[in-house]
């Protein structure tokens, strides 16, 4: 099973990207979570020891892929 999370802003091109990504990984073999760091920061910490430094970015499986890159994670934790 994939563990999927995306760690995004909550900003309108973050929420379409969740939407999509949601869309893609609805399934039985997929874990997905949507992160939006202006609301849980206190999973902003989780964020930074994975590596991200800008969002939106996703996570699968510990590994990080930036979807864009138009927020600092500064500016969130």
């Amino acid at each position: 099973m994939a563990q999927i999370i995306l760690f995004h802003d909550g900003c309108n091109i973050c929420q379409g990207i969740s939407a999509t990504v949601t869309a893609a990984f609805d399934s039985p073999v997929h874990v997905f979570e949507s992160v939006n760091l202006a609301i849980q920061k206190d999973r902003g910490a989780q964020a930074q020891a994975l590596g991200i430094t800008r969002l939106p970015s996703l996570v699968v499986d510990g590994r990080v892929m930036r979807l864009d890159d138009h927020s600092p994670i500064d500016h969130y934790v």
